[in-house]
C-alpha cells in the first residue's frame, strides 16, 4: 500500500495574488505540486471585503489585527469570501489544470465556536474541530479543497480569521508545512528579517513593539499549527512561479516557525 505524504496547507492573504497573472502562476505552481503531495488551500479576502464595505457605506474596524464583524459586516464578508473570492479562485485554478473544489468551513469542514473575544470582535468564530475524514476523502480523490474562512455555529454564520482556519486545518491534518502567504515577506524586528522562530517563543514575540497589525494573528496561527501537529509553518510573500516549491525546500525569504527540537538539531525540512 502506497503511503500518501502529509499534506501541504497554503493560506492566501487577500493581497497575496493581486498582481496581474498571479492566480495563473499559482495554478501552475499547484499543478506541479499536487501529483506529488496533497494540498489544501485556505483563503482570506479581507482587502476585497473592505472595498465592498466602503462601497456600501460600512466602515471596517480592526482589533489586534482581526476584523470587528457586526451584522452588516458579516453579510459583506460572507458574500465576498464564500462567494466571489472563493469561486473566482476556484475558476482560475481549474482553468490551470488543478482539480479544485470550493468550500467554506461552514460546509462540514470544521466545527466553529464563538471567539473568546466575541464581546469585542462581534460575529467572529474560531475553529474547535476539523473534520479530517472529510478533507482526507477529498484529497484521496485527487481534489484540492479551496476553503473560504466562513463558518457556522448553531445555524448562525460567523467570520473566521483565515490564518486561524489554516492553522486548525494544518494541525489537524499533520501538515508537512503551513505556508502563510501575504504581501509581507515575514517577520521583521528592527528592520531585519527573522528567518527562524521557536513556536514556544511566540508569546514573547507578540509583546515586541515591532509586531503589529496582521503579523500578530499570523504568528499566533503559525505557532498554533506547529503545536497542533503540523511539522512547521512559514510566513512569506508570493514571489511568482516556484514560490511554493522554494518554501517547501526551506529556501530563504520567509520566517519559519518550528518546534524547539527542530531548531536545536537543525533538522531538515520536507
Amino acid at each position: 500500500m502506497v503511503t500518501r505524504p502529509a499534506p501541504l496547507v497554503v493560506k492566501l492573504g487577500g493581497r497575496a495574488l493581486e498582481a496581474p497573472g498571479a492566480p495563473a502562476e499559482l495554478a501552475l505552481d499547484l499543478s506541479t505540486l499536487v501529483p506529488e503531495q496533497p494540498v489544501v488551500l485556505v483563503h482570506g479576502g479581507g482587502a476585497e471585503a473592505t472595498r465592498w464595505g466602503e462601497r456600501l457605506g460600512v466602515p471596517s474596524r480592526f482589533h489586534d489585527g482581526l476584523r470587528v464583524t457586526d451584522p452588516a459586516t458579516l453579510e459583506i464578508v460572507v458574500a465576498v469570501l464564500a462567494g466571489l473570492a472563493n469561486k473566482r479562485l476556484v475558476a482560475a485554478l481549474r482553468a490551470g489544470g488543478v482539480n479544485a473544489v470550493g468550500l467554506s468551513a461552514a460546509d462540514g469542514v470544521a466545527d466553529i465556536e464563538p471567539h473568546a473575544e466575541a464581546a469585542t470582535l462581534g460575529e467572529v468564530g474560531r475553529v474547535s474541530q476539523v473534520d479530517t475524514a472529510f478533507l482526507n476523502e477529498l484529497l484521496a480523490q485527487g481534489r484540492l479543497p479551496v476553503l473560504a474562512s466562513v463558518g457556522a455555529h448553531r445555524g448562525k454564520l460567523l467570520n473566521i480569521n483565515a490564518d486561524d482556519l489554516a492553522a486548525g486545518v494544518a494541525g489537524a491534518l499533520g501538515a508537512s508545512l503551513l505556508v502563510l502567504l501575504s504581501d509581507t515577506p515575514g517577520l521583521r524586528l528592527r528592520a531585519q528579517l527573522v528567518e527562524r522562530v521557536d513556536a514556544d517563543s511566540i508569546e514573547t514575540l507578540l509583546a515586541h513593539p515591532d509586531v503589529t497589525g496582521g503579523m500578530r494573528p499570523k504568528l499566533a496561527a503559525a505557532a498554533a499549527a506547529v503545536r497542533g501537529g503540523a511539522a512547521q509553518a512559514v510566513i512569506a510573500a508570493w514571489d511568482g512561479p516556484g514560490t511554493l516549491a522554494g518554501l517547501k525546500a526551506g529556501a530563504p525569504g520567509g520566517t519559519f516557525v518550528e518546534k524547539a527540537a527542530t531548531l536545536a538539531t537543525g533538522g531538515a525540512r520536507d
